[in-house]
């Protein structure tokens, strides 16, 4: 490959389910200058309708995803080889690609030797509750790829013990065309709330903080996916009874949702061992007011008390919600230091795509070369 600053063929291979991960990152090159080749391999498991969470197809693909192993994965191996010994990208990045094993890539690496290849997760295959099946040909794949982009900065330790040769952070990001600023008066009343919280349930407490605050009396709204089951067994009476069923909200609904509260709530996935998410760029985008649990990390991306806000306890969410509730312009000032913050510091979609353009130039200027 030549120098730096060239504009590359980059096949990007995935599962490319969820329109904000690989299609927002192609979309994104593209405005840049790249070509991007996609190669998406989820029709083969799920099938997808309007409106409603993906199913799978039938047991058994639902039995070859969780295990990668049968004659779909072959099939989209044998693939994946034929679309790319076509095209001849200058760049393969496996983008969450769970499903291309290391042989192939090994072959694929001979028949390209001029193509830089590069890895990134933004799920975290090191995380104690993940998969190991689910994982096992990333991980193996580590030493074959050029450059291997870490979601979180514990990653980084991970991917070197696992035979990384270069190691770059390329944090989340959120999308200008899809997360912007909506009105509150123009919100229907359904997206209305005091606090809201949009995001997956998961067994960390969150439960009860969010009963915690229903408790209060404050006007609390939550929408995403995992909630329903535990919602339908809260005895009769519970204060969190009143939100059954919980929905998903996408596009415009999930700008309403946001938009439509006073501040936003943001958990982080112990699951992932997260110490950010990408929410957290996302409800400043939108010009909202962001409570979001504490970490390091997001202390060092945005100044608590002046940015963000950030709780470290079920106290300390129910006082700084209390707090908050009751002065509306220290809620508008924080929303709009938090706007200006992702701004300036180039929290965008395409900013990131430049950031990741700029370490393929690099990797290929200095001739970093993988194992094959």
């Amino acid at each position: 490959m030549e120098g730096a600053g060239q504009m590359r063929t980059i096949l990007i291979s995935g599962e490319w389910l969820w329109p904000h991960y690989q299609e927002a990152c192609a979309k994104a090159l593209e405005s840049i200058g790249h070509t991007t080749i996609k190669f998406g391999w989820y029709q083969h498991f799920f099938s997808v309708s309007p409106g409603k969470e993906p199913r799978f197809r039938s047991f058994i693909a639902q039995r070859q995803n969780k295990y990668v192993a049968g004659p779909l994965i072959s099939k989209i191996n044998h693939d994946f080889l034929s679309v790319a010994t076509e095209k001849k990208p200058d760049v393969v990045w496996m983008y969450n690609d769970t499903h291309i094993v290391p042989g192939t890539i090994k072959r694929l690496r001979k028949l390209l030797p001029k193509t830089l290849f590069a890895q990134y997760a933004n799920d975290n295959p090191w995380a104690p509750n993940q998969s190991a099946f689910k994982w096992r040909h990333f991980k193996k794949s580590v030493p074959l790829f050029d450059i291997n982009f870490y979601y979180r900065l514990s990653n980084k330790l991970d991917l070197l013990r696992a035979g990384a040769k270069r190691t770059e952070l390329l944090r989340s990001y959120y999308i200008p065309q899809e997360t912007f600023p909506v009105e509150r008066r123009l919100i229907e009343d359904e997206f209305r709330s005091d606090v809201v919280f949009v995001g997956h349930y998961e067994d960390d407490g969150r439960l009860a903080m969010l009963s915690a605050i229903a408790e209060t009396g404050c006007k609390l709204r939550l929408f995403g996916t995992g909630w329903n089951a535990h919602l339908a067994r809260l005895p009769v009476g519970h204060v969190l009874k009143g939100l059954y069923p919980v929905t998903p909200v996408r596009g415009k609904d999930y700008r309403k949702a946001i938009c439509g509260s006073r501040m936003a709530l943001s958990f982080l996935s112990k699951l992932n061992e997260d110490t950010y998410t990408r929410r957290n760029f996302e409800i400043p985008a939108m010009k909202t007011f962001m409570l979001s649990e504490h970490s390091d990390d997001l202390a060092n991306l945005f100044a608590e008390g002046i940015e963000a806000e950030f709780f470290r306890s079920k106290d300390e969410l129910l006082s700084k919600i209390d707090h908050y509730l009751r002065h509306d312009a220290e809620i508008t000032r924080l929303a709009a230091r938090g706007y200006e913050r992702i701004t300036k510091d180039g929290h965008d979609v395409v900013t990131r795509m430049k950031q990741f353009s700029d370490r393929i130039d690099q990797t290929a200027k200095e001739g970093v070369c993988a194992e094959s």
